[in-house]
């Protein structure tokens, strides 16, 4: 099996067909459809089911697909890093992060990243732990900076810490509650939660909880924190959000925070990366400088 092989498996899975393939990476369509059916012959199996409008993969194709996709990851890197080591300052970094790291550590650290590799191309992906790390996995990222989930540890990721950010309660600006003093004024408000459990937002369980008032009143979860602080923003629900979100960045002009006594928990955020696999020389650069500019912040909050 070769990797242009591959790159053409993909390129078809892509565009549909073998024309439409050829025209977009510039080859004969005889060439494609030549490479597509050795590697078909290789694999001992057909990888399309073929139609008048064009192609798509059968059950076989599917499973190759993560496959062939982590092939291309893995040859891109490998020619980052040669070239790196070289001194070239080319390249593509992957990374994810989610909204309070990207609030309070992003700006800074990519400023600083681009002093040293000012032509290297960033890819961001927003979201939490159970959305980056399935990508981190498959070789789709780099690395990824979002809350630390204890209760589901993954012996393929190691993690750096960089910070702690506390969560507070939410409310748009002119909520009737906005100025409630304890959690007992807000059992019958409803809540948004961002994300499943074990992710910062499913903390409003165990504060509810451990105010003694059982289970509060959920009526909607998002994939993201942003999501859920955008529907605070346009409804009487409230949420528990990073304190990062309301007090900097562009929703400080609509949510404010609920001065509630009881304590409330923060999270633990942390850059992962997948255990056997080193960074690129420009992704390592771009992870210390979210390192560095974490220890900043650790130490103007202390």
């Amino acid at each position: 099996m070769k990797l242009q092989q591959v790159f053409d498996f993909l390129a078809v899975t892509q565009h549909g067909s073998v024309h439409a393939a050829a025209r977009a990476t510039g080859q004969t369509q005889p060439a494609m459809t030549k490479s597509l059916r050795r590697l078909e012959r290789t694999l001992g199996l057909p990888l399309f089911d073929r139609h008048a409008k064009g192609m798509r993969p059968n059950d076989y194709g599917k499973r190759f697909l993560p496959h062939a996709q982590h092939l291309v990851h893995e040859t891109k890197r490998a020619r980052d890093t040669m070239s790196q080591m070289r001194g070239e300052r080319m390249g593509t970094v992957q990374y994810g992060i989610s909204a309070a790291a990207s609030v309070l550590l992003a700006p800074s650290a990519i400023q600083r990243f681009r002093q040293v590799y000012p032509e290297v191309e960033l890819s961001c992906r927003s979201g939490l732990y159970h959305t980056l790390t399935p990508l981190l996995r498959d070789g789709q990222l780099d690395f990824a900076i979002c809350p630390v989930n204890a209760e589901n540890a993954d012996s393929q990721l190691k993690v750096r810490s960089l910070i702690d950010s506390p969560l507070v309660v939410a409310a748009r600006r002119d909520h009737p509650l906005r100025q409630a003093r304890t959690m007992y004024e807000l059992q019958d408000v409803v809540f948004t939660v961002a994300g499943p459990p074990g992710q910062p937002g499913a903390a409003v369980y165990k504060v509810f909880d451990d105010a003694g008032l059982g289970a509060p009143r959920v009526d909607m979860y998002t994939d993201g924190l942003i999501d859920a602080a955008a529907l605070v923003a346009n409804s009487d629900r409230m949420a528990l959000l990073p304190t990062a979100l309301i007090t900097t960045g562009m929703l400080r002009e609509q949510l404010e925070i609920v001065p509630v006594s009881e304590p409330l928990p923060s999270y633990a955020i942390g850059l992962f990366q997948r255990s056997a696999h080193p960074l690129t020389p420009a992704a390592e650069e771009l992870a210390t400088q979210f390192e560095r500019e974490a220890t900043y912040f650790r130490n103007g909050a202390s």
